[in-house]
């Protein structure tokens, strides 16, 4: 009787345990855009630089951009709530820009002119 116990109670753990934390779809997909035709720029970055502070001018640069980017986020991957992120999405190389819309991951890059090439595609 106690081993049935005991059996049960390790499946009911097990099952739980399954059930519980965030996939690798759900961590993605966190990242996108809330609407249509809108994108947010996520930027992970090991080393604090200006690419930050280059990106958010770059979106305040016209109206048409204003529009369409609902915001910037930065991720600093050396901070333990990150690093599970990185992993989620095969991140090794630093800085690293993605581009997202509602529904995917439109442009990862290292390089901020690929991030103004792709919106200006976009806008002209």
């Amino acid at each position: 009787m106690k081993q049935t116990k005991f059996l049960l109670i390790l499946l009911i753990f097990l099952l739980t345990a399954g059930c519980t934390g965030t996939s690798k779809d759900e961590k993605i997909e966190s990242l996108y855009s809330k609407s249509d035709d809108t994108y947010m720029i996520h930027l992970f970055y090991e080393y604090k630089t200006q690419l930050d502070e280059e990106l958010l001018s770059y979106m305040n640069s016209s109206d048409e951009l204003l529009k369409i980017i609902n915001g910037i986020q930065v991720y600093d991957v050396d901070r333990k709530d990150n690093q599970s992120k990185v992993k989620s999405l095969d991140i090794d190389k630093f800085p690293t820009i993605l581009v997202t819309d509602n529904k995917e991951t439109k442009l990862t890059t290292h390089d901020i002119e690929d991030v103004k090439l792709f919106f200006d595609n976009i806008v002209n």
